[in-house]
């Protein structure tokens, strides 16, 4: 069983002279940008502190690490700063400074011992709905160290584990509070269709007898009389410290049109003028272009609530998007600001709800996933026609997709843990069921990658494994994720074929695995949340959003600050 982990820090900070010291020019690549640097120190040992920069006028966060107790953050685009640190067992409070161009603001932290298990607050809304694999962490919930303790061993809760928390993850349950027929609710919606929404729980994982045992495990152990609880862990995930010292975080906090509501970014994708495109899942749905040079945002409304899931950009530079409610796909003009919603069941076949992430081949058709319905879909750019083809394996809930050089279209099969090849020359799908399937035949596959080599790469969500496929020799092999707690998302190769993997399991890390080497290097991001999605510039930066934290943002991790040339995003 694997948990979502808890990471949590707080802070202190002593500055020289009781103010910031401004020192010379120099530290960053950037032309127009500042510099931010100095000595993090501490009574007791620790390793890779966060060092935070906001800078609340333009609604940006910059992250980087210590190594040996020193840090430094480049290309800070200039304003007024509240800068803190945080690491785990200690606490303190955050400071001002101004950043100029060309300039390097030097700010010394000394860090005081507190409370060995505190919880790090972020600005945000008091409370967050969940949603299917989100673990939001709220301002009153009650932490436990033991997994036991949150979840009682019992034949119920072996069926939670294998039905429910896979998907959902440890920490949803423990915060809901429903009484029994709430619970109860909750399950039928999960296993019946109800209008748009489509089965969740395919046919012949809960048996009555199991959903019995179901609903009287969490009404008794997540009831109303029951305080809102999450696993606070202390595993720690390895830190490489000389790795870390070369990254730096940037987290761009979305706007939103609801300023009671926080935005919910899913996927981001880069068009041809290095800017970044999300979907926006909060209230009211949206189209969200970030132009990362200026932090500046763009925002198209959807006309009602659709639920944008994946996005992707043609060549002509058309945003095209997927929607899980009403089933649709979406098409944006960004100069003209025109929306078209296509209607994707006009047969009305059984069964479907979920467009899911729409990508493109090498003729500009539009590919996409329909998780329920068990389709791979196909809308051809230039005529409007669509086209359906369903694996063999029935209730497979096609999820993630990637294309190869070849024009096949990949996709990961979420509830029956394969990876599956449409070969559009002969119209066929091969279906490849994963090492880990036949252990556990209900692993969950979010999505997978292809490499420049053609190997195919996947994430074991429920099993904190990543694995790859040689669709050569259909040899397979995976890899275990050195964390305690780990849920991989999403796989995805930079242009030098190393895999990087974005986990939920800790609290929220973006992972770097080198093939060649087999490591695992580790870096923890900013925010608590998953990020279902992650994208890679031709220089290495890797963007996602961090959908479940409590802040919506666009962010990007550059793991060597050296070879940034430009706050862009370009494939």
């Amino acid at each position: 069983m694997k948990i979502v982990g808890y990471r949590t820090f707080a802070i202190a900070l002593l500055i020289l002279n009781g103010a910031p010291c401004l020192g010379a020019a120099g530290g960053s690549t950037l032309p127009g940008t500042g510099s931010l640097a100095g000595t993090v120190t501490a009574a007791a040992p620790f390793r890779a502190a966060q060092v935070y920069a906001r800078n609340a006028e333009k609604n940006l966060l910059y992250m980087v690490y210590t190594s040996g107790g020193r840090y430094r953050a480049i290309n800070l685009m200039p304003g007024s700063y509240e800068v803190s640190v945080e690491r785990r067992g200690f606490a303190s409070k955050a400071w001002k400074v101004g950043i100029r161009a060309g300039e390097t603001a030097t700010l010394n932290f000394a860090l005081k011992n507190a409370d060995p298990a505190p919880r790090a607050k972020l600005p945000g809304p008091a409370t967050i709905t969940g949603y299917p694999g989100a673990a939001t962490i709220l301002d009153d919930v009650e932490f436990v160290a033991s997994y036991d303790a949150l979840y009682p061993p019992g034949p119920g809760r072996a069926v939670a584990e294998k039905t429910c928390m896979a998907c959902h993850g440890v920490n949803f349950f423990p915060q809901r509070q429903w009484d029994r027929v709430q619970w109860s609710a909750a399950i039928d919606r999960m296993t019946r269709r109800e209008g748009t929404v489509g089965i969740i729980v395919p046919p012949g994982k809960l048996s009555p007898k199991d959903r019995r045992l179901l609903v009287d495990y969490f009404a008794d152990n997540f009831g109303p009389q029951v305080k809102k609880r999450a696993l606070s862990t202390e595993a720690e995930v390895p830190l490489d410290e000389a790795a870390l010292a070369k990254a730096m975080y940037i987290e761009y906090t979305m706007p939103s049109a609801d300023p009671k509501a926080r935005p919910r970014g899913q996927n981001p994708y880069f068009d041809n003028d290095g800017n970044v495109w999300t979907t926006d899942r909060g209230s009211p749905n949206g189209i969200v272009m970030l132009d990362p040079r200026t932090a500046a945002f763009k925002q198209f409304l959807l006309p009602e609530q659709g639920g944008p899931h994946g996005i992707t950009v043609d060549a002509e530079g058309t945003v095209w998007w997927g929607e899980n409610a009403g089933f649709k796909l979406g098409q944006l003009d960004p100069k003209s600001g025109k929306i078209v919603r296509h209607a994707l069941d006009p047969s009305g076949f059984s069964g479907t709800r979920n467009g899911q992430d729409p990508i493109v081949d090498s003729k500009q058709n539009v590919w996409f996933t329909v998780i329920v319905g068990n389709k791979l879909g196909k809308m051809d750019r230039w005529t409007g026609r669509l086209e359906y083809w369903e694996p063999p394996t029935p209730n497979s809930y096609p999820y993630g997709i990637a294309r190869d050089k070849d024009d096949n279209i990949w996709f990961s099969q979420f509830v029956q843990c394969r990876v599956a090849r449409f070969d559009q020359r002969s119209q066929t799908i091969t279906e490849f069921p994963v090492l880990t399937a036949y252990d556990d035949p209900w692993c969950l596959i979010r999505r997978l990658g292809v490499d420049s080599k053609g190997t195919v790469w996947y994430a074991v969500f429920s099993h904190g494994l990543i694995g790859r496929l040689d669709p050569a020799t259909g040899q397979m092999k995976e890899y275990r994720i050195p964390a305690a707690f780990s849920q991989p998302y999403d796989v995805w190769p930079d242009r030098e074929d190393n895999i990087w993997v974005s986990d939920a399991g800790m609290g929220g890390s973006l992972i770097r695995f080198d093939p060649r080497t087999e490591k695992f290097t580790f870096y923890p991001s900013p925010q608590r949340g998953d990020m279902p999605k992650i994208e890679i510039t031709r220089d290495g930066a890797v963007w996602y959003n961090p959908r479940s934290a409590m802040r919506g943002a666009v962010g990007v991790l550059y793991p060597d600050t050296a070879g940034m040339k430009s706050f862009e995003a370009r494939y």
